[in-house]
C-alpha cells in the first residue's frame, strides 16, 4: 500500500488532477492520489460510477449488466477491499463449467470431465492436457509473445485441440481476428485461472450485492477524502494552456495541473490535440464490442455456472447461469442467466432492436435445450458495450501510461497486458500509475 498523506493536507494542497472516467481504474487512481495529499476531480459521462460494473436490480438486489467474478490470486482487489472495510462482502464459491460441442453439452474443466469429453479422441485429450499444462505452468511470457494461439497449436501437433476446443471460442470472441491473437492472451487467461484452484476444483469470488458495492465504497471514500465526482457530464475537450490543463465539459470548465484518462483509445484520440503520430497509434488500437442478454426466470436452465460454446453457428459464445454459482436465494428466488456475444464494432447486430437480439439468442438456447420453454422466461434485458474487449495480436506492445504530453497520463484495458481486462488489473494499473507519479 502507498504511504498515506496527513489527512489535514488532503484536498487542500498538492496538485489538482482531473480523472476522466469513473470506472474501477479511475476511482482507484483518484483514491490513491487523495491518499497522497493530491486534489482530485473525477469526470464521468454516466450518471453513476463503476463503468462496466454498472448494475440493474433483480429480486430487489443489484446485479451487474455483465457477469463478473474474481480469483483467489487477485491480490490488488483483495487488499483494496480490506482497506475499504468491505472484505466481509466477499463470497468464495466453487464454480462448475461445461462445454457445448458437436450438438451435446459436456461437463468440462476437471481431469475427470476431460476423460468423458467425446469430441476429443484419446490422443487429443492427452494433447489438451499437455498443452494446457505447458501454457499455464511452463511457458514464459516472452516466449508466448512470439506466437499466435492458432499457429502455436498447429506447430506443436495440437491441431485437433485447436479445432475442437479453442478455435470456436476464439472465433466467437474475436471474429475475423481469431487467427491473429497472441498466445500471450491465452497464457494470461490460463495462468490466472490456474492460480484460483483448490485441487481440481475452481473457486471464484463474488461480492454480496454485486461488485457495484466496490465502486460505491470507492466513491464514498473519495468524497470522504475531499475528492469531487462530476457525474453525468460530457467531456468536450482538454487543452494545455501555459502550465495548466483546461478541461471543458458540459458541467463547466476546470483548470487542473495534471490529467489521467481511462478512456478507450478511440475516445482518447478525440480528447486532446495530439500529434499525428499519436493519433495514428491510438487509431490503430482495436476493440471488440459486446452484447449481453440477461434472462430472468423462476427456474434454472442448466446445471453449470459457465458453459463455453464450441459451435460457431450459435449466436452467442458463452452461457453464464449466475444463479448456478451464487444461490438464487440472493435474488429473491429469481434465476439469472447471461448470454454473451462479442462482435466487431461495425457488426449490424449491435444496433438491432432488443426484441430481435432476444429472439436470436433464445433460438440458440433451443438448439442446446430442445425442450426450452420460452413461456418460463419472465423477463429479458439487453445490454451493449462498445470497446469491451481489447484485441491483442502477435507483436502487441502495451502502451505507456505516460503520453507525449507531460502530466497527461493514460490507463485503460489495453494496459493490463499480458493479462486480460479485469477488476484486479484495473486496480493494479491505478496503483502502479500513482506509485510512478509519487516517485517522480
Amino acid at each position: 500500500m502507498l504511504p498515506l498523506a496527513d489527512s489535514s493536507t488532503t484536498q487542500r494542497g498538492g496538485r489538482h488532477y482531473a480523472i476522466i472516467g469513473a470506472g474501477v481504474a479511475g476511482l482507484a487512481a483518484a483514491y490513491r492520489l487523495l491518499q497522497q495529499g493530491q486534489r482530485v476531480t473525477v469526470f464521468e459521462k454516466s450518471p453513476f460510477v463503476g463503468g462496466q460494473l454498472a448494475t440493474t436490480v433483480v429480486g430487489g438486489v443489484p446485479i451487474e449488466h455483465y457477469y463478473h467474478h474474481t480469483f483467489t490470486s487477485d491480490a490488488d482487489l483483495l487488499m483494496l477491499c480490506e482497506e475499504l472495510g468491505i472484505t466481509d462482502k466477499m463470497m468464495w464459491l466453487p464454480s462448475t463449467m461445461g462445454y457445448f460441442s458437436q450438438g451435446k453439452l459436456y461437463p468440462f474443466g476437471t481431469p475427470k470431465s476431460i476423460l468423458t469429453f467425446r469430441p476429443l479422441g484419446i490422443f487429443a485429450k492427452i494433447g489438451f492436457v499437455l498443452s494446457t499444462l505447458w501454457i499455464t505452468f511452463v511457458m514464459k511470457p516472452a516466449y508466448a509473445e512470439k506466437h499466435t494461439v492458432h499457429a502455436w497449436f498447429l506447430r506443436y501437433g495440437f491441431g485437433r485441440v485447436w479445432d475442437i476446443v479453442w478455435k470456436p471460442l476464439f472465433q466467437l470472441k474475436f471474429a475475423a481476428d481469431a487467427d491473429r491473437i497472441s498466445l500471450i492472451w491465452l497464457w494470461g487467461k490460463l495462468h490466472t485461472r490456474g492460480t484460483s484452484r483448490n485441487g481440481s476444483k475452481e473457486v471464484l469470488g463474488y461480492m454480496k450485492g454485486s461488485f457495484g458495492a466496490l465502486a460505491l465504497a470507492l466513491s464514498q471514500a473519495i468524497e470522504g477524502l475531499g475528492g469531487e465526482l462530476v457525474l453525468g457530464t460530457e467531456l468536450r475537450s482538454i487543452k494545455k494552456i501555459n502550465q495548466d490543463f483546461v478541461v471543458e465539459s458540459s458541467a463547466g470548465t476546470f483548470s487542473v495541473d495534471a490529467v489521467i484518462s481511462t478512456q478507450a483509445a478511440n475516445q482518447l484520440v478525440h480528447s486532446y490535440p495530439w500529434s499525428s503520430e499519436t493519433k495514428a497509434y491510438l487509431n490503430g488500437l482495436e476493440y471488440k464490442s459486446a452484447i449481453c442478454v440477461m434472462v430472468i426466470s423462476d427456474s434454472r436452465w442448466f446445471d453449470r455456472y459457465w458453459i463455453n460454446i464450441g459451435d460457431e453457428n450459435l449466436p452467442f459464445g458463452g452461457i453464464v447461469e449466475h444463479t448456478n454459482w451464487v444461490p438464487a436465494g440472493e435474488y429473491g428466488g429469481k434465476h439469472v442467466m447471461y448470454l454473451s456475444r462479442y462482435l466487431d464494432d461495425d457488426d449490424s447486430l449491435f444496433t438491432q432492436p432488443d426484441t430481435a437480439i432476444v429472439e436470436m439468442f433464445c433460438n440458440g438456447i433451443n438448439v442446446i435445450l430442445t425442450d426450452f420453454d420460452r413461456s418460463l422466461v419472465q423477463e429479458t434485458r439487453v445490454f451493449r458495450q462498445r470497446n469491451a474487449q481489447p484485441v491483442v495480436p502477435k507483436g502487441y506492445i502495451a502502451p505507456s501510461m505516460m503520453t507525449e504530453i507531460p502530466d497527461f497520463y493514460w490507463i485503460s484495458t489495453h494496459h493490463t497486458y499480458p493479462f486480460d481486462r479485469g477488476i484486479n488489473y484495473a486496480i493494479r494499473l491505478a496503483n502502479r500509475l500513482v506509485g510512478d507519479i509519487s516517485a517522480q
